[in-house]
């Protein structure tokens, strides 16, 4: 392998790691993970309640056999999980309050909330 061929190699590694080093060192920091399952097309817990004013993950875990599209207006998101799947969704800190989301495939099942600054379960 010829010198440049060499030094193109080794950049591209040296990216292709800060590819998956930075976005997980990124989400990790000063956040907290939230778990939250889906099963029989409901979410468990119904209620996650959060810090205001700090970021987290919530940490979704499908455990159903069927896909699940979570949504939510008032966090801005929409993201399909696959079946027995688990998928990570950060979201920005929020004032206090209460921010509902939703199975959009199962919306009359699959419904909950976030609430911000109430500690109550």
């Amino acid at each position: 392998m010829s010198r440049p061929k060499t030094i193109i190699a080794r950049c591209t590694l040296f990216a292709i790691g800060l590819v998956l080093i930075v976005p997980s060192a990124l989400t990790a920091q000063n956040t907290d993970d939230v778990p939250l399952t889906l099963q029989h097309h409901q979410f468990i817990p119904e209620k996650i309640s959060v810090l205001p004013n700090k970021r987290f993950v919530i940490v979704l875990e499908n455990k159903d056999n069927h896909p699940e599209e979570f949504e939510s207006y008032d966090l801005e998101f929409e993201i399909l999980v696959l079946p027995h799947k688990t998928i990570r969704v950060p979201v920005r800190p929020l004032p206090k309050g209460t921010y509902a989301f939703f199975g959009d495939f199962h919306p009359k099942t699959a419904k909950g909330v976030v609430s911000v600054g109430d500690s109550s379960p």
